[in-house]
């Protein structure tokens, strides 16, 4: 059947009308962009919400964690290789120092390898070589200093090897890292405060049990603040119901024979 002449004219005419409406609807869309503007993410944002994010970006984007320990650990080798440790015995305390610091530069590496190279190195292997670091260090702290050994070197030796427990426990129970964070402050304050105070003067085992006491409790605390901190910034998920799936209801269906 051919088309007359009048339904090809209808047909014109509307093509025309639906390309005037189009051109109509971009020049409003056209003109609500430029009255009504969108607002930019970064105009919306404070200033405290755009630094974060510069923050997070750093973070993401370079080897934060890994150039950290290789950095810290270099300060630690050469503060150990130019201090007055003692070299005479049968084995040199600078040396005992610059090994354990050695296993941590090789822990700092394999972040750093890990981060360029994720499928070559994985996550289980940074986390083995965490472990591997925590391990000798506590190793060395015994037996490297079994004339000297003390209950401040038991206890220290406790808590780095409690570490390196935990973050071997990390490949299969990832919650474990709060433990791993609580006994990597314990482990900081006690060299810090108890061990070099044991160099000055000998503490009675009383004193020292008191003393780990103490910092069990500031350690638990600060990872609880910590946490609870984190957790209150962080953004809440919101879970949407899912939608009610209506039942159909066959006996109420009407008889459509006829």
């Amino acid at each position: 059947m051919c088309p007359t002449q009048d339904s090809i004219t209808i047909k014109s005419r509307n093509n025309e009308y639906i390309h005037h409406c189009g051109r109509k609807l971009a020049s409003t869309c056209i003109l609500w962009k430029v009255v009504c503007p969108i607002p930019k993410e970064n105009e919306s944002m404070t200033k405290g919400v755009r630094f974060w994010k510069k923050c997070k970006r750093v973070f993401t984007n370079h080897p934060i964690e890994g150039s950290l320990k290789l950095i810290a650990t270099a300060i630690g080798l050469s503060g150990t290789l130019t201090s007055g440790l003692s070299d005479v015995g049968v084995v040199s305390h600078k040396v005992v120092h610059a090994t354990m610091y050695l296993f941590f530069a090789f822990s700092g590496l394999v972040d750093v390898l890990n981060f360029y190279f994720p499928h070559n190195v994985s996550d289980g292997l940074v986390k083995m070589a965490l472990a591997q670091s925590f391990f000798v260090e506590g190793f060395l702290f015994i037996w490297a200093n079994v004339d000297e050994s003390s209950a401040v070197n038991i206890i220290l030796a406790g808590i780095v090897w409690t570490t390196s427990f935990a973050i071997t426990l990390e490949l299969v129970w990832p919650e474990i890292k709060l433990l791993r964070a609580c006994t990597t402050l314990l482990h900081g304050g006690w060299i810090s405060h108890m061990v070099r105070m044991y160099r000055v003067e000998p503490l009675l085992p009383a004193r020292v049990a008191l003393a780990f006491s103490w910092h069990v409790a500031a350690a638990s605390a600060i990872t609880l603040c910590i946490v609870c901190i984190t957790r209150s910034c962080a953004p809440k998920l919101v879970i949407e119901e899912p939608p009610e799936i209506p039942i159909y209801d066959y006996c109420q269906e009407p008889d459509q024979r006829i």
